[in-house]
């Protein structure tokens, strides 16, 4: 039983980075979920923050409703960090992507959980829909209370998520967070609020639901992402710069011009909903901007109904649906590849 394993084979399990959690009466033919461990809430105790393996060994005692489940299927930990994801800069976000990558890529597994705090999830999640080169479900589970806390959610998301992977209706659905029994895609997911509810799809919606008998999808990603996505993790070494700047009344056009002297390959405006256009003092200075090269991308306030004005195409990328800050994710991606406007629009039409 793995709530007995020795300290001793624990820590030389971490030190060599990659440890199999074995399970009750565990055989090699059980399908492999791959676990790339990171951290944050999930696996925060009001001791500090443990393992994963330590996670699922509590699971395991504490609920022996979870037994069937996690004993039916063989755990592979890829144990990257211990941090709060508030905290996580370019190059966490590009080493998850690159090991996602890297452990997915066997026959036998059928597909890989990323537990990490809630605070940055939704960019991992859109990271991982963007780089992950194949159709395997990969999963974000995380936690808005401390593991051993009354009413803790990420024992509950963990195990979801574990039924989600096995699912094999989560095929092709690319990078997905699960959280409060919902199923999210990585595209549209946006954390609201510090309760387990938090996550939420926006006026898309989630793409399904996990009851305790069974995982009910009920649409699909249809814009490109993972297996289908141009973008490749094993080219890009470092993130294009990109800032966002919001438009509010009396917005000041300087510092849009700070950011151009900051070296910015591109700017996203987080602009008034329709069309995300930014303030009328704004607009002289993005124009400026683009003229010399640098990219700006239009967002909406409100996150939807984005059509940029047909008088402003010439300088500017509409960025569809997506909120700021993933706007920013897609843009950095785009700049690894091109810098030709219509390039990067189309890039945005079918991301």
């Amino acid at each position: 039983m793995m709530q007995h394993l020795t300290l001793t084979t624990l820590m030389l399990a971490l030190l060599s980075g990659l440890t199999s959690l074995p399970a009750s009466g565990q055989d090699h033919t059980k399908p492999v979920i791959k676990i790339v461990a990171t951290g944050g809430t999930i696996a925060n105790t009001l001791a500090g923050r443990v393992s994963i393996q330590q996670i699922i060994a509590d699971i395991r005692k504490n609920f022996p409703e979870t037994r069937t489940l996690l004993d039916s299927v063989e755990f592979e930990v890829t144990d990257l960090a211990r941090m709060s994801s508030q905290d996580f800069s370019s190059r966490e976000f590009l080493k998850i992507a690159r090991t996602v990558n890297e452990v997915i890529d066997n026959p036998g597994v059928k597909g890989v959980i990323v537990t990490q705090g809630t605070y940055s999830s939704e960019e991992t999640a859109y990271l991982l829909h963007l780089l992950v080169k194949s159709d395997k479900p990969v999963v974000i589970a995380n936690s808005q209370r401390r593991h051993g806390t009354v009413g803790n959610d990420g024992d509950k998301n963990f195990i979801d998520a574990v039924s989600v992977v096995l699912s094999p209706d989560a095929v092709g659905k690319g990078a997905m967070v699960v959280t409060n029994q919902t199923i999210n895609t990585g595209r549209e997911v946006l954390k609201t609020s510090i309760r387990p509810g938090a996550f939420v799809s926006g006026i898309l919606g989630i793409l399904g639901i996990i009851e305790s008998d069974r995982v009910t999808f009920y649409r699909s990603p249809t814009r490109r992402h993972t297996s289908d996505s141009e973008f490749d993790i094993n080219s890009i070494t470092t993130l294009p710069k990109v800032e966002v700047i919001s438009s509010y009344f009396d917005a000041d056009p300087q510092l849009i011009r700070a950011a151009a002297k900051m070296g910015v390959q591109g700017i996203v405006i987080n602009g008034f909903t329709n069309g995300g256009i930014p303030y009328k003092d704004q607009r002289a200075a993005l124009v400026e901007l683009a003229g010399k090269g640098i990219t700006i991308v239009l967002t909406a306030r409100g996150g939807s109904d984005n059509r940029v004005p047909v008088t402003s195409r010439d300088w500017f990328v509409e960025g569809d649906n997506l909120i700021a800050h993933k706007a920013r994710i897609l843009l950095q991606l785009a700049l690894t590849k091109t810098s030709n406007l219509q390039e990067i629009q189309r890039i945005f039409n079918e991301y």
